[in-house]
């Protein structure tokens, strides 16, 4: 456990070995199977295996792999040849006895998370929550000795992080043993017995649980989260002088807006109009079709023109450009997070968003770079400006993209799980931050979490989805 920059994941990531350590020893107290070695047995679920995943595709892949015949399905990604790394051109007889026993972690993997619904889905068409237990279902196939989750329910509704705490503790009731990584005490399933609290990269607590929730470190550390962050000493945001938008004006349209997908009905009859100054929390379960609902106004989904989608005052597939859309739109969410390359900068990424671009393509203009780093220096960022986004801590990351959605001014920001991933304290100061803007009157929000207590106060209007998309 430790806060957001803390180096939770680093020290995960040492522990498999992808880390060199320049001081010490790293002993493992387990026999791997018979031709793996001791960094083989240990799995890491993270945030990165997503983007590993969606390597070399884009952000609208996902609506067009509804209807691709050659996108990768679960079951293709499940697969004992994906799995193990296999060669599809070995046809050695040792693998046999392997495929055998990989069969049967297979069959129980899929029971445990509930994936066999959606094994002949295209990957990229799973929605977040999907895509979770597909990850931990993937490393469930293989021999493991040390499972380790990197913040495992974020991006999950209540039921389904209710299922995983009991997947858990059927997991820790097994020889595997399991390490979770997570910023939130309230995710800490029943059965760990054990913390490690860890501040600056370094070890401040260690033992039972009990002994470390009782120290001094811990209720520093979580039990006080600070009020606030230093942020610098940049203007609030409320105080900025920005133009108004008119009250009253119609954003966004949708009537009988379905959506399928071959048998498939994700969204069903769905009646929405958004003012300005109107700002809406879009809540539902996991696959209610939230992410689709949005992609609809974010010009991603190709249905848009077979549904009756106004934006702005402009009829979707009317000749309208969907840059000029997307213009005035600012987003933030985990699709458009782990598309981002790892080599991209602070700036540049901040940059991209006047461009609707992931990554920055064609260099800014002075006043748009100007901006960027006024943006930068709003969060408190202008030190990492030239840092590779993924270099800093979730927290950080997140306030990097809500300065890259606010860069262009938009009249519309659409929120998805801004807050996954991030600490109490980062929490709180991004919450406060968004509410600042809405009472500002310069913006207006569409706000997707499964989390009400992070949804802003000054947003007062609520449209929930149900799981057939009603």
């Amino acid at each position: 456990m430790g806060r957001n920059g803390s180096g939770k994941s680093l020290f995960g990531d040492a522990l498999r070995g992808r880390l060199p350590l320049v001081h010490g020893d790293l002993q493992y107290h387990f026999k791997p199977p018979a031709g793996l070695s001791h960094e083989e047995c240990i799995c890491h679920v993270s945030f990165e295996d997503r983007k590993s995943n969606v390597h070399e595709t884009v952000v609208q892949s996902r609506w067009n792999s509804f209807e691709e015949s050659g996108a990768l399905t679960v079951r293709e990604f499940l697969s004992y040849e994906q799995v193990m790394g296999i060669n599809p051109f070995d046809v050695s007889a040792d693998h046999a006895k392997a495929k055998a026993t990989f069969k049967r972690r297979f069959q129980r993997a899929i029971s445990l998370l509930d994936v066999r619904q959606f094994l002949d889905r295209a990957l990229l068409s799973l929605t977040n929550g999907e895509t979770q237990r597909v990850q931990l279902a993937r490393a469930l196939c293989l021999p493991l000795r040390l499972l380790i989750l990197d913040e495992p329910f974020n991006g999950l509704d209540v039921a389904t992080r209710n299922h995983f705490r009991i997947v858990l503790d059927r997991l820790m009731q097994t020889p595997l043993r399991v390490l979770l990584i997570t910023a939130r005490i309230d995710e800490l399933p029943a059965r760990v017995s054990h913390l490690l609290l860890v501040e600056q990269c370094q070890v401040v607590a260690a033992g039972m649980r009990k002994h470390v929730l009782s120290q001094p470190e811990f209720r520093r550390l979580f039990k006080s989260a600070p009020k606030s962050i230093s942020f610098g000493k940049a203007r609030p945001i409320e105080k900025r002088a920005k133009k108004s938008q008119p009250a009253g004006e119609e954003l966004v349209r949708l009537r009988n807006v379905t959506v399928r997908y071959s048998a498939a009905t994700i969204l069903s009859n769905i009646n929405w109009t958004v003012h300005a100054g109107e700002s809406w929390a879009l809540l539902g379960p996991n696959g209610s079709g939230k992410t689709t609902l949005v992609s609809l106004i974010l010009a991603d989904n190709p249905q848009a023109y077979m549904n009756d989608v106004v934006v702005f005052g402009k009829q979707r597939g009317h000749g309208e450009s969907i840059w000029e859309i997307k213009k005035s739109i600012g987003w933030v969410s985990p699709e458009l997070h782990v598309h981002f390359d790892n080599s991209a900068t602070c700036l540049e990424v901040v940059e991209s968003g006047f461009h609707d671009s992931i990554g920055l393509f064609e260099a800014a203009t002075l006043r748009q770079r100007a901006a960027a780093r006024r943006w930068l220096k709003e969060f408190n960022l202008s030190e990492f400006a030239n840092e590779p986004l993924f270099a800093l801590s979730a927290g950080l990351q997140r306030m990097v993209l809500l300065a890259r959605a606010l860069v262009k001014n938009p009249r519309l920001l659409v929120l998805d799980e801004p807050c996954q991933g991030l600490d109490a304290a980062h929490r709180d100061f991004f919450v406060r931050e968004v509410d600042a803007l809405l009472r500002s009157g310069s913006v207006t929000a569409i706000y997707i979490t499964h989390r009400p207590e992070e949804i802003p106060r000054s947003i007062k209007r609520v449209l929930k989805l149900s799981r057939r998309g009603k």
